[in-house]
């Protein structure tokens, strides 16, 4: 069984959905996708009413476009249930889990959990990051729940959280560092995680490649950190521990682009899965607007008319043409009177003692100063050359502070290449020059 997940940064984004899953992503069993970004208004026949798999949605519902999961499934290998877990892991109705139930051949259970873990740092957040805290431990009472009854349990998505210093190039730099290792291990997020790891769950790339490095499947795109590979790795596929033994392979489809996230993808054997002959109601295939029985609102609102066709052409043969309503105006308003020629006896003429007149601009020769032409390029000289940067001596970019702070807002030179190894020549360096 292949088991594919994925952060897809906005399922429409992708291009012919059904190639993407059959080409890129190798025509996996089972699909999580997370960070959908999708309303249930915008689910069309392509993304939701494909021909070889089932679609299940969970879709944000406290702000539109935002979050969200799907999970597709092969139609042979139909889930006997499904939950949106909106009494423990998704209270907040931001569409982070949908569970998915199967039957196996030998009459136990498999939970499958798509997750979007919300993302949060003590030091930037600590409103998020408590909510990620309070997650991962829903996480932990959930999946110890289902092992305890018997099931089996493959937790897949977006978890938000680095595991080991190796799971992110920042941190695998700095592990010589005793302050820096220190922090990181002291750090609460990582303590929760590597505690569900040690209780109830296996982490399946770890466990098959225990000495992998750059390994990543996240990288900032702000910072063009994918050229030199240098990222984190946060998108897992967790196994209950009784499924360790039927884990094959691990890796990830890091030359799939189109997200800033790459797709992990996780091979299984020994798992016969039994299809169930009815569909979930949960799946889109239920969806009345993709099935074409959707009435639209506006056949509810207008009262259709019972009037023979008949009758309505005679009422509105007999009807007075309406004349259109005239405006009164709050003020009176008074003509004015087309002004009077003067006659030519009484205009300017010295010789008569008419020597009162209106001012002529016609009359009066004005010696207007010379302009000169000024070119734009001499009154908005524009910015100086960038630049050079102190490590590569190339021209330094641009760059707007975003983060919260006093300097936001502000803009400063920085090195042109992207993010990556300290050392590599082929990494940004450290020039830093405020713009004046």
């Amino acid at each position: 069984m292949r088991v594919v997940t994925w952060n897809v940064n906005g399922l429409r984004t992708l291009e012919n959905l059904p190639s993407v899953l059959k080409h890129d992503l190798q025509d996996p069993d089972i699909c999580c996708f997370q960070e959908i970004k999708l309303s249930r208004s915008q689910v069309d026949s392509e993304i939701g009413k494909m021909e070889n798999y089932y679609s299940f949605f969970n879709f944000s519902r406290s702000k539109f476009g935002y979050s969200g999961v799907a999970t597709y499934i092969r139609k042979s290998l139909c889930p006997t249930s499904v939950s949106l877990c909106e009494s423990t892991l998704d209270k907040d109705l931001e569409g982070r889990s949908l569970m998915t139930y199967f039957k196996l051949t030998d009459g136990t259970t498999l939970a499958l959990l798509n997750l979007y873990v919300p993302c949060g740092y003590q030091s930037e957040d600590p409103e998020k990051f408590a909510k990620k805290l309070q997650f991962l431990e829903c996480l932990s009472n959930v999946t110890a729940d289902l092992i305890s009854c018997g099931c089996h349990v493959i937790v897949t998505g977006d978890l938000n959280v680095k595991s080991v210093i190796a799971d992110s190039a920042e941190a695998f730099e700095n592990r010589l560092k005793s302050k820096f290792v220190r922090e990181w291990e002291s750090s609460q997020d990582v303590i929760a995680f590597n505690n569900l790891l040690r209780g109830s769950l296996t982490d399946s790339f770890r466990y098959l490649n225990k000495a992998a490095t750059n390994s990543y499947t996240c990288w900032n795109t702000g910072l063009n950190a994918r050229v030199n590979n240098f990222g984190t790795r946060i998108d897992y596929v967790l196994v209950s521990h009784s499924l360790k033994g039927n884990l094959v392979s691990c890796g990830h489809l890091a030359s799939v682009i189109g997200s800033d996230h790459c797709p992990v993808k996780c091979e299984l054997e020994g798992l016969d899965l039994i299809g169930s002959e009815v569909v979930p109601p949960e799946c889109s295939l239920h969806f009345p607007e993709l099935r074409g029985k959707q009435t639209s609102l506006l056949s509810h609102l207008t009262k259709q008319s019972k009037m023979p066709p008949e009758a309505g052409k005679e009422v509105q043969g007999n009807r007075r043409k309406r004349q259109p309503k005239q405006t009164k105006l709050p003020f009176k308003v008074t003509k004015i009177s087309p002004r009077k020629s003067v006659p030519a006896s009484q205009k300017l003429n010295p010789s008569n003692g008419n020597t009162e007149a209106s001012f002529c601009p016609s009359s009066v020769k004005v010696n207007e100063p010379t302009r000169k032409v000024v070119s734009a390029k001499s009154l908005l000289k524009g910015l100086p050359p960038n630049p050079l940067c102190s490590g590569h001596r190339r021209p330094c970019v641009i760059k707007t502070v975003m983060k919260e702070g006093d300097n936001k807002g502000r803009r400063f030179y920085g090195c042109q290449l992207p993010i990556g190894p300290k050392g590599d020549s082929n990494s940004k360096c450290g020039h830093f020059e405020w713009l004046k």
